[in-house]
């Protein structure tokens, strides 16, 4: 199972960087720990001859067996999983290279916006330049005095690449890869009754 408080990984192989990008997409504005939970549920549920993540959803969408996705996402206790089910699907149909994958093309895929596209990205690669704009990181940079933060991730390109690269001038001020430095403001802004959690 995916482990959120050790997820910088810049070693995975295919299967496993499709089940690190299925998780950023369970993860979207839930609990990391319980994302990690419910999509290893899924996945357990419906594994056939040791196949990769993405060949497992496209084998559940091509014969609707057990049952359609959005039902086993459901029973998965994943949330929002019509919503989920068709990011799903167009990430297993899309021929994405996942190792060279820019933040653009993973934006394309219905579903993925610009925090879990480079949060996927950050903590996969290495030396990535890239900031996944979380609840936490946006209450570092609130309570450091930086401007223009707003409390949730923000929607418009403009806004989100001057925030990133606030945190991007952070991290090399600690001495810290950006990823180091999303695990840094993390641990620090956690929620204390979940230790594991990750609301990323």
């Amino acid at each position: 199972m995916i482990d959120p408080a050790t997820i910088t990984n810049y070693g995975l192989s295919d299967p496993e960087l499709e089940k690190c990008i299925l998780f950023w997409v369970c993860a979207a504005g839930k609990n990391g720990t319980t994302a990690a939970r419910c999509l290893e549920k899924l996945l357990s549920a419906i594994t056939f001859n040791q196949q990769s993540p993405f060949q497992i959803i496209r084998l559940v969408l091509s014969t609707k067996e057990p049952e359609p996705l959005p039902d086993l996402m459901k029973w998965a206790g994943i949330g929002c999983y019509n919503h989920k089910a068709r990011t799903f699907e167009e990430l297993v149909h899309s021929k994405l290279n996942l190792r060279t994958c820019t933040p653009d093309d993973l934006e394309k895929i219905y579903g993925i916006g610009m925090k879990t596209s480079r949060c996927f990205i950050l903590h996969s690669r290495r030396n990535a330049q890239v900031a996944g704009l979380d609840t936490h990181m946006l209450k570092y940079l609130t309570n450091l005095g930086i401007s223009r933060v707003p409390k949730s991730t923000p929607g418009s390109k403009k806004l989100y690449k001057y925030l990133e690269n606030e945190v991007l001038k952070l991290a090399r001020e600690k001495g810290m890869t950006p990823a180091e430095f999303d695990l840094f403001v993390w641990n620090q802004y956690k929620i204390k009754s979940e230790p594991q959690g990750l609301d990323k």
